[in-house]
């Protein structure tokens, strides 16, 4: 398992679309923090879904996961490192650009600083959304379509979550599940 992990993050660093989502998160997270602790989440989350996805989606996209299948036929465990590189990652880059933004944001405007400091959730989400978007990458097998429709589903729960919580006369700025 430890040699498939190994490759799949040797497949993940590899990637130009990697370092491009890494380099994304770690400029806008920051900025968007500035003006809002929860368009930081936002954002965060946003690029996280496409990096996820981008995990299984680009050897389904260029066909070499039939190759990954032929060099390790346990299909399952093959899988199991895409999600846990996935998930790692997803851990690792919210943690530094949460980190980042939290810094940014003390700088700027103390009364932010509490939104953006949840570090523990906030980082726990970005492992599930993560897991979500791979899995359903999994089930659609195409990167563009994975994107939309996970960023659609979160989304749309988003918004639930708020209209509900407006309907029982919570308010939604400050509601645990506003990541």
């Amino acid at each position: 398992m430890i040699r498939l992990v190994a490759a799949e993050w040797l497949k993940l660093r590899t990637l130009k679309s990697f370092w491009i989502c890494a380099g994304t998160a770690l400029v806008f997270t920051p900025a968007a923090a500035t003006l809002s602790g929860l368009l930081a989440a936002g954002v965060l989350q946003t690029v996280i879904i496409v990096l996820a996805a981008v995990v299984p989606g680009s050897e389904y996209a260029t066909g070499t996961i039939r190759t990954t299948f032929l060099a390790a036929p346990r299909r399952i465990a093959v899988m199991t490192a895409k999600a846990l590189v996935a998930a790692v990652v997803a851990a690792v880059l919210g943690a530094v650009c949460l980190m980042l933004a939290y810094v940014v944001v003390t700088l700027v405007d103390v009364r932010y600083g509490t939104v953006v400091s949840r570090s523990a959730v906030d980082i726990g989400h970005c492992v599930l959304v993560a897991l979500f978007a791979f899995a359903v990458t999994l089930a659609v097998k195409h990167t563009a379509s994975a994107v939309s429709l996970a960023l659609s589903a979160v989304l749309l729960v988003r918004l639930v979550l708020m209209v509900v919580s407006m309907m029982v006369g919570a308010d939604p700025s400050t509601a645990s599940w506003n990541l």
